[in-house]
């Protein structure tokens, strides 16, 4: 739950969760608990990696302040990474995509890759496939594809 407070700069995808405006994607109950858990365990390890990181520890902070669910879950002490997962992102053109999402992390760095997939022959393959087809076309609220 985000608070009335001003947001702070999300520096990633995982900040502008707590912080941010709401995106395109969105999880399940149990989807939305393992990630936030996630974030919130690679912000608390990234700390102790770098405690004398100032945005990192601004960073923090400002999530401290916009988000009750941020601050319920620091304070449970939790260290991790994110892994493996699924994801919905809800697309203008084609609607909902559901994507096997992996977090592959460089050993010995802060790489993080996101990787997002389709099963061959699923819906969300077919959405893709329909992405292709209608590339970078601009569409409008009124218009359609044809």
């Amino acid at each position: 739950m985000r608070t009335g407070r001003a947001r702070p700069s999300p520096a990633t995808p995982g900040a502008a969760h707590f912080a941010g405006p709401p995106g395109r994607v969105s999880h399940t109950p149990e989807q939305k608990a393992r990630f936030e858990a996630a974030v919130v365990g690679d912000l608390r390890a990234a700390a102790a990696r770098y405690p004398a990181d100032a945005d990192l520890s601004s960073l923090i902070k400002d999530l401290r302040g916009v988000s009750t669910d941020f601050v319920r879950l620091w304070d449970t002490g939790i260290v991790g990474v994110h892994e493996s997962d699924a994801k919905t992102v809800h697309h203008p053109d084609v609607g909902a995509i559901t994507f096997d999402c992996d977090v592959l992390t460089a050993p010995g760095s802060d790489l993080r890759i996101v990787a997002y997939t389709a099963a061959p022959g699923s819906d969300a393959a077919d959405r893709l496939r329909l992405l292709n087809v209608i590339g970078t076309r601009t569409t409008t609220k009124d218009s359609t594809l044809g």
